[in-house]
């Protein structure tokens, strides 16, 4: 699989963090953060950020970036920091979730 920082990775659905870690996954990647604008909505090495893995993406955004997300609005931008399977870290795209 090929890619570059260029392109913009697309996923519909209003998917959970879960959802999201376990979609990277199966393209070999362990993701560790996960962010939007500037506010970090999951990342593995806080215990906290657990009780978050079952939320919405979109939800857990509304309620950590405190962002109103507007009715005409059908897609939220993330960025993911992920590993492959030997630690190495890898810049994938950025990742737009089509919730609507």
């Amino acid at each position: 699989m090929a890619w570059t920082v260029w392109d913009r990775w697309t996923i519909t659905g209003n998917i959970t963090l879960r959802e999201l870690l376990d979609w990277l996954k199966e393209k070999g990647l362990n993701a560790y953060s996960i962010s939007c604008g500037t506010s970090l909505l999951y990342n593995s090495m806080f215990p906290r950020h657990k009780e978050r893995l079952d939320k919405k993406v979109v939800d857990v955004a509304k309620e950590v970036a405190k962002m109103e997300v507007p009715s005409y609005r059908r897609h939220l931008d993330v960025v993911v920091a992920c590993e492959d399977d030997d630690d190495n870290d890898v810049d994938i795209p950025l990742v737009s979730i089509y919730f609507r």
